[in-house]
């Protein structure tokens, strides 16, 4: 697990899962059990992939109900701007995002 600031700066690595283990369970561990892990202050939170669950501290984008066909990746936007009120957080949450996949080459 990587976390990387604005300017493309790692500020925490994590290499201690063995064998196949979910991301969201490494985070949980990271979180609870890493002393050296600086959880975000209150009102400010690190970005984290839309396979985890939005939790205090940390954002995942709105994936929106299976019928509703929110977009949350930022190829999507190409198509123009944000549709709704629930695609809106999710177009600044992904041009953030970008510095993280740039970050880890992606």
């Amino acid at each position: 697990m990587g976390i990387c600031d604005i300017n493309m700066i790692f500020t925490y690595a994590w290499l201690g899962a063995s064998g196949s283990t979910h991301d969201s369970l490494v985070l949980q561990y990271v979180i609870d059990g890493d002393p050296i892990f600086l959880k975000p202050r209150i009102g400010k939170y690190y970005l984290i992939d839309f396979e985890y669950a939005n939790k205090r501290g940390f954002l995942a984008p709105n994936r929106g109900s299976t019928r509703e066909n929110i977009r949350y990746h930022l190829l999507e936007f190409d198509d123009g701007p944000p549709r709704n009120k629930k695609e809106l957080p999710n177009k600044w949450y992904v041009s953030l995002f970008s510095v993280t996949e740039r970050t880890f080459g992606i």
